[in-house]
């Protein structure tokens, strides 16, 4: 009695096809999320704040600088953008945000906005800007001193958290500072 031996499939079977639909789209992501360049963020810094925290900033915002490495195929990023506005403005930016918490600084007077980390504010609050080297790195744009007012947590419209710190300068003029992170 002959014994029977399993066949290869024909060279144009529907499984060899299959395969090789699947391995063909495994490499084109790969190379989607990995190697092909992707779009910068927009060059003007307003759009670019707008866009990466899912807000809008005063009409009164100057000096806008962004930081961070927020780029959508990138899964653990962040934003940071600090800013300068007109205190007549505060009121209506803050009720634009999804605020989930407001703290107090831990450290009451001067402090320096351009140091990430807890800073001046309360180790362990719910949110802060990560002290990593591609979240800082602002300039200073103002003269004289600045003081801490307040922290905010927010929901992010865009991301999985939303940090608002609000620091008043001697000029007279206040300083935002913002992060946005994705984990």
């Amino acid at each position: 009695m002959p014994v029977e031996t399993e066949q290869p499939p024909p060279e144009g079977s529907p499984k060899r096809w299959i395969l090789a639909v699947i391995a063909t789209t495994l490499v084109i992501g790969w190379l989607a999320f990995t190697v092909w360049p992707k779009p910068p963020p927009p060059s003007d810094p307003r759009a670019r704040a707008e866009q990466e925290h899912g807000i809008r900033l005063p009409p009164s915002a100057v000096h806008i600088q962004c930081r961070g490495d927020a780029w959508p195929w990138k899964p653990d990023r962040g934003a940071s953008t600090m800013f300068e506005m007109l205190p007549g403005d505060l009121v209506s930016f803050v009720s634009g945000l999804p605020v989930r918490s407001r703290t107090a600084p831990a450290k009451p007077g001067p402090g320096d906005p351009l140091i990430n980390g807890w800073n001046v504010w309360p180790v362990g609050a719910a949110t802060f800007v990560p002290g990593n080297p591609q979240y800082g790195g602002f300039q200073s744009t103002w003269t004289g001193g600045a003081e801490p007012v307040q922290m905010l947590s927010c929901a992010s419209p865009v991301g999985d958290m939303l940090h608002v710190e609000i620091w008043k300068l001697e000029e007279g003029a206040l300083l935002v500072k913002m992060f946005t992170g994705w984990n």
